[in-house]
């Protein structure tokens, strides 16, 4: 019914909705990890995207895709995420598995925490 009053509303045309998934973050250790709920979305509806720090994933799913999801959202989702500096970025892994996402960016160790002195400035 709300499909049918989204395309009455703009003149026949199915109305874009946009919205964001349920994302989680957490450091696996050696690796972090990012998890996306996408449940019902096919992979190849799914983009992951790395550029510089940042972590894209976006993607569409359409009323076609979403058969028999009544209560599902469809339309295009997107997330993004500025990655710490430790991520290798040459060593991203994406998997979707019943409709969760799971990005691993590998830890580099190239930029490792590290203690620094704490000194008095004289004079200054």
């Amino acid at each position: 019914m709300r499909q049918l009053a989204d395309r009455v509303e703009r003149g026949g045309e199915p109305a874009v909705r946009h919205w964001m998934p349920t994302v989680e973050e957490a450091d696996g250790g050696d690796a972090y990890l990012v998890r996306a709920e996408l449940p019902g979305i096919p992979r190849e509806c799914v983009k992951v995207e790395m550029d510089g720090r940042e972590l894209y994933i976006s993607g569409t799913l359409d009323e076609s895709s979403a058969q028999n999801a009544r209560g599902r959202r469809i339309g295009t989702f997107s997330f993004g995420i500025r990655v710490p500096g430790d991520a290798d970025h040459d060593q991203v892994r994406a998997d979707l598995v019943d409709g969760v996402l799971t990005v691993r960016l590998t830890k580099s160790g190239e930029h490792a925490t590290r203690p620094v002195a704490v000194g008095t400035a004289v004079g200054g």
